[in-house]
């Protein structure tokens, strides 16, 4: 018997050990950016783009930046990163990206690179963003966005962007 209960204290030393040290097994908070921690449970597109519209500058950014890593499953955050297209807010990308730049990019800048990763689907509303938004800042980032569309061969089915 002294065999057994000396291997059970072991399982429950090893087993305490790990809880004090804060290992659960769910790593969604720790794999967020700092910025993001405290806004609740951030498990799916849906939540990034609530972000999108109700957060602060610091973590509508870090949301854009997230969703481009997506690529195209975040194809349904394209409107709402265009809407952000105009906006001059500087960011700070070092919050929620290693080895960000000194440079500081403004939020409507980050949704721009946001759009580009996500591709094909960024195509029709960055254009349309070119033709009618009434924001320079907003035309600029979208003329960009194309600009590196173009140059990885994301094309609409038979069309060339112009």
């Amino acid at each position: 018997m002294s065999g057994i209960t000396r291997v059970i204290s072991s399982l429950l030393l090893c087993l305490a050990v790990l809880v004090f040290a804060g290992f659960t097994g769910a790593r969604s908070k720790e794999n967020r950016p700092a910025v993001m921690v405290g806004l609740g449970n951030m498990g799916n597109i849906s939540d990034y783009i609530a972000v999108l519209k109700f957060g602060n500058t610091q973590q509508k950014a870090a949301a854009a930046y997230w969703l481009g890593q997506q690529h195209a499953i975040a194809a349904r955050a394209v409107d709402s990163l265009v809407e952000l297209l105009g906006d001059r807010t500087a960011v700070d990308t070092s919050q929620y990206r290693e080895g960000a730049k000194e440079r500081k990019p403004t939020l409507g800048e980050e949704a721009a690179i946001a759009l580009v990763q996500i591709g094909r689907p960024s195509i029709q509303p960055l254009i349309h963003v070119l033709k009618k938004s009434p924001l320079p800042e907003a035309r600029k980032n979208a003329a960009w966005a194309l600009g590196e569309l173009h140059d990885t061969g994301a094309t609409i089915e038979g069309q060339q962007p112009s």
